[in-house]
């Protein structure tokens, strides 16, 4: 009788180390994910070198962007910094509209933010600040946190974005 009951112990245990590490796993792996698509949001933007909407048959960045992440199931939403200058999507249809200015507590699919006149010597060059998101949610319990990861392109000299654009919408 003893024996059978710590092998039950035993087997309980290695059952939690089981699920502990499988949901490591899981968690490494949608991490990674959200890695990728940040990688993708920024290759965009320094590919059309800047916030760009689509002129004729050539895709601008955002468009771009937002057929990145509806062909690649992105879901993930989260708050933007309500600090001046950040942009954000909430919609995922592919028009210009779909970027606008943060409003604070808003949840967007992920945030832009233009950085210019950072060197005094080279005042036309600017970058951009990217933060997409990712959920941390289980199949039973459901969301349990949204974290942000952030990224920022190379320097672009003279961007040709459509911020201002949003701006004044």
């Amino acid at each position: 009788m003893r024996e059978s009951m710590g092998m039950t112990w035993t087997f309980q245990i290695m059952l939690i180390f089981i699920l502990i590490f499988s949901a490591f796993l899981a968690v490494y792996i949608n991490f990674s994910k959200a890695y990728k698509v940040k990688n993708e949001v920024i290759n965009f933007i320094e590919k059309r070198e800047g916030i760009t909407d689509s002129i004729s048959s050539n895709p601008g960045s955002i468009q771009l962007i937002t057929n990145y992440l509806s062909a690649h199931a992105y879901g993930a939403m989260g708050t933007c910094p309500a600090e001046a200058g950040w942009y954000g999507a909430r919609k995922m249809e592919g028009a210009s509209s779909d970027i606008e200015a943060v409003e604070q507590g808003t949840k967007y699919y992920y945030c832009v933010k233009k950085v210019n006149g950072f060197d005094a010597k080279n005042y036309n060059r600017s970058y951009y600040e990217v933060r997409v998101f990712f959920k941390f949610d289980l199949p039973l319990v459901g969301n349990i946190y949204t974290f942000s990861i952030d990224g920022q392109t190379v320097e672009i000299d003279f961007p040709a974005d459509n911020l201002a654009a949003v701006a004044e919408s």
